[in-house]
């Protein structure tokens, strides 16, 4: 499932040829999530082997993030970049010159920002390029030949580019950038934190009234666009409209959530949709639910997708993007039409009405995240696609 992750001496040669590593994020995160616990065990796992990690990020984190990264090794530094192009190539250097770093991982940033080439003009000569930006090219003609003019020249000082899906590489290699360049490396989550509970359903139930022969259906999402969340709240009302006993609790905030409560009014869906906003910790909505929906087209990496899998929680998801790489079909999950209410409608009447599949899919979930989406197998093949900088 992944690309040129065969240095199997990879902690030697990061000792030897690495002196510092500076990954920089362009985000703030307002609570613990699978990206930071990931960054966390990059950190313990470099500091481990003598080599400093700092940490940029773009604005100041809550105290309780910035204190477990410390604990895990990792200097922090808040440099946004923005409009502040200068102040942040100048705080780069200075940067690169206390810690002495050697090596940069950019992550966040689109992939035609200059971020690439600050890091080279500063002085260093490894840069690892990380792609979770979600999208597909559509431009034609003259267009698309500009776009991947662009994306060669904003590309360049990039020794590795890793995507987090085959559906980002084949993206990226249409706006230019080479095969050989590109590792496919997973995003993951923390299997001790994401794991099944048989017990979580209880207090749902109990709190929403939820029936014993009622589907219990979650999302964990931002409610943009690509995310196609209108898309659940037509398949919801559809399902009402066929007897099917369901009711989706949808965690996430954004600006569409407005117009996504008028449609669910509109599609007389309100008791069937739970809107539960901003959700700090989606842990225990994921072992509660019997499947978690997501309805997005051209999704590039999703978190949400291992921990639903660690949770023993089968996913029913558009046939787009990461989503169809991660789900087996009829074994982990099932797959609709993208933007398609009435196909996601039939997955979950289909679903719904097979209680063996139901139990099969939530064992062979949690089997799966096991063999390729923990953390764990994140960082390790991230090392050596460090390593492979210097090979």
């Amino acid at each position: 499932m992944s690309t040129g992750f065969s240095q199997e001496n990879y902690p030697e040669v990061l000792k030897q040829k690495v002196t510092g590593v500076v990954i920089l994020l362009d985000s703030a995160p307002r609570t613990w999530t699978s990206m930071e616990e990931i960054n966390r065990r990059i950190c313990r796992r470099l500091t481990s082997l003598g080599i400093p990690v700092v940490l940029v990020y773009a604005a100041a984190l809550p105290a309780e993030i910035d204190q477990r990264m410390r604990d895990a090794g990792a200097q922090i530094e808040v440099v946004p970049y923005g409009k502040e192009r200068y102040r942040f190539s100048r705080e780069l250097g200075r940067i690169i010159k206390q810690y002495s770093i050697s090596m940069a991982h950019v992550c966040f940033f689109d992939y035609f920002s200059f971020i690439p080439w600050i890091a080279r003009l500063n002085g260093l000569q490894h840069i690892v390029y990380e792609e979770l930006n979600s999208g597909m090219l559509k431009a034609t003609s003259w267009k698309r030949k500009l776009l991947q003019l662009r994306t060669l020249l904003m590309s360049l000082p990039m020794n590795r580019v890793v995507a987090v899906s085959n559906f980002v590489k084949q993206d990226l290699i249409k706006r230019g950038i080479a095969a050989d360049r590109i590792d496919v490396r997973y995003l993951a989550a923390d299997e001790e934190r994401f794991k099944p509970d048989p017990t979580a359903r209880q207090e749902w139930a109990s709190k929403y009234s939820l029936a014993p022969d009622e589907l219990m259906l979650s999302s964990v999402t931002l409610l943009r666009p690509f995310k196609s969340p209108e898309t659940l709240v037509e398949t919801m009302a559809i399902l009402k409209q066929r007897g099917v006993k369901a009711r989706l609790f949808m965690a996430g905030d954004g600006y569409m959530l407005d117009d996504l409560k008028a449609l669910t009014e509109k599609l007389n869906a309100s008791d069937r949709i739970h809107w539960l906003g901003f959700w700090k910790d989606p842990v225990n909505l994921m072992q509660a639910s019997d499947a978690f929906l997501l309805a997005s087209v051209g999704e590039a990496g999703g978190f949400v997708l291992s921990e639903a899998m660690g949770c023993g929680t089968p996913i029913i998801g558009s046939r787009s993007g990461v989503i169809s790489e991660c789900v087996v079909e009829g074994e982990t999950g099932l797959l609709a039409t993208p933007k398609d209410g009435a196909s996601f409608a039939d997955a979950i009447e289909k679903f719904a009405r097979d209680e063996q599949m139901r139990k099969a899919m939530r064992v062979n979930s949690r089997e799966r995240m096991l063999a390729n989406f923990t953390s764990d197998i994140n960082v390790e093949n991230t090392m050596r696609i460090y390593a492979s900088l210097y090979s």
